[in-house]
């Protein structure tokens, strides 16, 4: 029976909280105890966050007459882009002296107060909070991550509309941070219904150029990213463990490749990133001699290792590396078929010689630090915030 058929006669899907089957175009939903397990635990600490942000003192927002606000998930977790949005907010906060500058959850969305998954001093906002209080604000930021900006309108509440319409300088910032999740320009034309002062910040060098600025029309202007890593523990190469980190994401050749390394290093232990703070996470990485990254490819999963002297497995492609030239390094592979072909052989080699194996993390690690330069990283967001924009839209555009 092929799966077209299997799929008319039985199909299964999830929901929210209910698993939806169809059986002979007959549909039958339940509710999922887990799901609703995990729903009110969600609902309970949304409550209880929102008891204790009422509590703060709103006192230098309702005074400020500029106001920064970084928009992040309406949930505590952990990845490469919410690390940098707290970043970004501390250092425009140190840049902009006389704003009042906050990490906000989404509009109408969850919230929290703590992200205690990895090291930061920010309490978070509500949007809402910003709304009701910013009073005062003449001037206002709102940074917001690609792949909520085409929400970003309809997720408003009428007086919020209102509000952000009667601030005399209102700016839209979308922080594009992965260039297949940025929203086709056509779908972000809402934004101009609050303003027409809407710009884009890229994460990545590889896409901070002319042709990107232009298809959005909105200046467009480099941020990269800035986590702090030098609290973090490295390991001598002699304590490290023969462990292989795999990143959580998905990928066509992951299962091959995961089950080739099993069959192939049986004594080695692979442990896939899941439910781990990022204290937790900077440790595993450290300890492992290696970690594979199955996403991006030019991500903290790749990157993060040579920080603390090991070694990140990418498969390299045009859209995240910064140039070709990464293609020289011995755990940059050109496809999956070659890391399916060489990963095991590399694994051995490497882990076999010292000597090769820490000039290859000297050399990314020094890759990485030119990149991601703390003083390249504070000059990007000053040029932003004094309106010094890498690139501005050609006419024909």
């Amino acid at each position: 029976m092929n799966n077209k058929l299997c799929k008319k006669i039985f199909s299964k899907e999830q929901k929210g909280i209910h698993d939806v089957y169809r059986i002979l175009g007959v549909k039958f939903s339940f509710k999922n105890k887990e799901k609703v397990a995990q729903q009110k635990i969600i609902l309970e600490r949304d409550r209880a966050s929102r008891i204790i942000q009422d509590t703060l003192d709103m006192s230098m927002l309702r005074k400020a007459k500029k106001v920064i606000v970084f928009l992040t998930p309406g949930r505590s977790y952990i990845n490469g882009g919410v690390m940098s949005i707290y970043s970004l907010c501390k250092t425009s906060r140190e840049l902009n002296p006389d704003a009042f500058c906050s990490v906000v959850t989404y509009p109408n969305d969850y919230t929290y107060v703590v992200n205690d998954k990895f090291k930061n001093n920010e309490l978070i906002l509500r949007f809402e909070q910003i709304t009701e209080n910013a009073k005062n604000a003449e001037e206002m930021i709102i940074h917001i991550p690609d792949f909520r900006a085409h929400r970003f309108y309809n997720d408003l509440k009428s007086n919020e509309i209102e509000f952000l319409k009667s601030i005399p300088h209102l700016q839209l910032n979308i922080m594009n941070q992965n260039i297949k999740l940025m929203p086709e320009p056509e779908k972000i034309k809402d934004l101009y219904l609050l303003t027409d002062n809407i710009t884009q910040t890229i994460a990545h060098d590889r896409y901070a150029t002319q042709e990107v600025c232009d298809k959005w029309g909105i200046p467009t202007h480099l941020f990269s990213v800035r986590i702090d890593m030098s609290a973090y523990k490295t390991y001598p190469f002699e304590e490290k463990e023969k462990i292989i980190v795999l990143s959580p994401d998905k990928n066509e050749y992951k299962e091959r490749i995961v089950n080739k390394l099993k069959t192939e290093l049986p004594d080695w232990e692979l442990v896939t990133v899941n439910n781990m703070t990022f204290n937790e996470y900077m440790d595993l990485i450290a300890r492992a001699y290696f970690t594979v990254t199955f996403g991006e490819g030019f991500d903290g999963y790749f990157l993060q290792p040579h920080v603390v002297s090991s070694i990140g497995f990418s498969v390299y492609n045009d859209e995240f590396f910064p140039n070709e030239d990464w293609k020289k390094y011995q755990n940059v592979y050109s496809s999956y078929e070659e890391m399916l072909n060489r990963i095991v052989a590399d694994v051995k080699q490497l882990q076999g010689d010292k000597e090769a194996y820490l000039t290859l993390t000297k050399d990314i690690k020094a890759e990485h630090d030119k990149l991601y330069n703390y003083d390249k990283f504070r000059n990007n967001l000053r040029n932003f915030y004094n309106g010094n924009y890498d690139f501005l839209p050609k006419e024909n555009a």
